[in-house]
């Protein structure tokens, strides 16, 4: 009797030590593991381009081959989250003719920083034989930031002198000083989604063009507002383009005069006389369209803000095919936009766009409250469903905490108590 009950009382301390361990165990484990969210690297895109004017063609004198391709005042400003720099921006004051002096400017930033910051330049002019440049003015600036948050990554402003083009004796094109681009790439907040959108704008604040200076036939374009164009990725059906055309005021010789402010609008205005087309011809000025491709994580878009054609008499050609206002913009962002520090994007007020006019403000700041332009219709997705392994389930394995390891621990003490008293009893009992 007496080995019976030592063996009782044993196995009772026994159990209650491996119910304790047990239960410590189990607890001390569901300590051990914590879990660890892959985070993938996230990627988007932008990119904003700006010229005063581009020469197509020019088929006037001697020299007009050679100002075919003349771009001046070109501002670009980029951001690529795969590629190295992350950001960058350049101004170039003119590209083309053939003895222009190369003046231009540029910062990128990075990983490795050592361009970032804003740089300003000053840059001479030039006297050629076609065509008579004055000095200018470029700014570059180009940030990064590891994290997505609301900041502006690089800007751009190109203002290029005075341009006159002379390929013959007499001028046939000036470019009144004080006409420049703007560029911008920035990270913003888009009213009514929590996350963050892509902003890319191009802007062309222009003062004046004269065509044949001097002559009867001079002719002068105006411009009372700027063109902008300004591109919103957002990731959702909030991805927009917006564009806004200038508001041209054309004086011609006698006195006429003539105004365009409509996408698409044209005017041919009769050019005769010494100077210009002696056998007759036209100026044809137009307002252009943008031309756009939209989705819901993607966007691109184009515009020719006023184009001038001097067409001579018939069969005569094109004297003249030039671009003024060429604007492009594109940007990109993962479905959904992009994740950051966006305190209450849902509340935010929209962002007024600010008047398109005025030289030498800062780049219009679009409402990136956006309305969905027409796009193809889409097919929804639902949320798939959680496969039934990912589901929470009651696995006994699973840590014990809270009432389990409690009532664990009770009954450990209850049969250390029951082991003692059979120990006690035993003995009582051998004396």
């Amino acid at each position: 009797m007496y080995q019976w009950s030592r063996r009782a009382a044993g196995l009772a301390l026994t159990a209650a030590w491996v119910v304790t361990i047990s239960s410590g165990g189990q607890s001390t484990m569901s300590t051990d593991f914590t879990p660890v969210a892959h985070v993938e690297q996230v990627s988007y895109q932008a990119r904003a381009s700006a010229t005063v004017l581009r020469l197509a063609t020019s088929d006037a004198g001697p020299h007009g081959t050679a100002l075919s391709g003349l771009r001046l005042g070109t501002s670009t400003a980029r951001v690529d989250t795969d590629e190295e720099p992350r950001s960058s921006a350049s101004a170039v004051q003119v590209t083309g003719p053939p003895g222009v002096p190369p003046a231009a400017v540029s910062r990128s930033a990075g990983e490795h920083d050592e361009e970032s910051g804003t740089m300003t330049r000053t840059s001479s002019g030039a006297d050629l034989e076609m065509l008579t440049l004055g000095g200018g003015r470029l700014t570059a600036n180009a940030q990064w930031v590891e994290h997505a948050e609301p900041a502006v990554l690089s800007s751009a402003l190109a203002r290029p002198g005075e341009l006159v083009l002379h390929p013959e004796d007499s001028p046939l094109m000036q470019v009144w000083r004080g006409s420049q681009t703007r560029t911008q790439t920035q990270l913003v907040a888009v009213p009514g989604q929590p996350t963050l959108g892509m902003r890319s704008t191009a802007r062309a604040e222009l003062t004046a063009i004269t065509l044949f200076r001097g002559a009867p036939t001079e002719l002068t374009v105006r411009f009372l507002t700027a063109p902008s164009l300004v591109a919103v990725a957002a990731g959702t059906d909030r991805t927009d383009v917006r564009y806004r055309p200038p508001v041209v005021a054309v004086t011609a010789t006698h006195g006429r005069s003539y105004r365009l402010d409509s996408v698409g609008e044209t005017i041919e205005v009769p050019l005769a006389g010494p100077g210009c087309c002696d056998g007759g011809g036209l100026l044809r000025i137009s307002l252009g369209a943008v031309r756009e491709r939209t989705g819901h994580t993607s966007v691109d878009a184009t515009a020719s803000a006023v184009r001038l054609q001097v067409l001579g008499a018939d069969g005569a050609g094109r004297l003249l095919d030039a671009t003024v206002g060429d604007l492009d913009v594109s940007a990109r962002v993962p479905m959904g936009g992009l994740d950051g520090p966006c305190r209450a994007c849902a509340d935010d007020p929209p962002v007024d766009a600010g008047s398109a006019g005025g030289r030498g403000a800062e780049p219009a700041a679009p409402s990136t409250n956006v309305a969905s332009p027409p796009v193809e219709p889409t097919e929804r997705v639902e949320p798939s469903p959680v496969p039934s392994s990912e589901e929470p389930s009651a696995d006994p394995t699973l840590p014990l905490t809270g009432t389990s390891l409690s009532l664990l621990a009770a009954i450990g003490l209850a049969l250390i108590g029951i082991g003692w008293i059979v120990m006690r009893a035993a003995r009582r009992s051998g004396r």
